[in-house]
């Protein structure tokens, strides 16, 4: 008897054995699946958000004070400008904290490097209408600004008043090229294609 016993032990472990087995690892294999997300499609990459501001408040708030710090050197030496009297409250970049030379220096290479700004895609005009950033024209004034900004950098650089007047007219030169085609006469012609 218990060899009868035996044998129909040593029957259901080799005939039920590998299939339990198969058994339990297609249920665990059916859990895990069950468990993870679903494939979908890949998602597109996130769309950056509209620019805060439009042209003419860019142009007022970063374009106009930097370019007034460059245009500065034309009469005055930026050596001989006092600190305000509390330098890090100062609302003057060149009688503050960092002012004098050092605030020209500084503003030159911040219209250079926030020209891109100018090529931001969804920026507005005023009037509403998009900033011409397809126009190759625009990026060729655009590129005109980075590289009198750069120059008025360069010459910073030397504390030479008589560079920096020479600066002063490729910046304001930049400047006229574009305002010249972009922001004739009243607001609702600003930014025509």
């Amino acid at each position: 008897m218990q060899d009868g016993h035996n044998r129909r032990a040593q029957r259901a472990r080799g005939i039920n054995g590998p299939v339990t087995v198969t058994i339990a690892g297609v249920i665990c294999a059916g859990f895990l699946m069950a468990q993870s997300e679903p494939k979908t499609a890949p998602k597109a990459p996130p769309q950056a958000p509209a620019p805060a501001a439009n042209l003419n408040q860019l142009m007022r708030a970063l374009f106009f004070p930097n370019s007034n710090v460059v245009f500065f050197p034309q009469r005055y030496d930026p050596a001989t400008v006092k600190p305000a009297t509390e330098p890090s409250g100062s609302t003057d970049p060149l009688t503050g904290v960092f002012g004098g030379w050092g605030a020209v220096e500084n503003a030159a290479l911040t219209l250079a490097d926030s020209a891109d700004l100018l090529m931001t895609p969804g920026r507005k005009c005023s009037n509403g209408k998009d900033v011409p950033i397809a126009n190759a024209d625009w990026a060729q004034m655009v590129q005109g600004l980075r590289d009198a900004s750069m120059f008025s950098y360069r010459a910073a650089l030397t504390k030479d008043m008589d560079k920096m007047l020479q600066a002063s007219e490729v910046l304001a030169a930049s400047c006229a090229s574009c305002h010249n085609k972009y922001r004739p006469g009243n607001a609702a012609n600003r930014c025509r294609q």
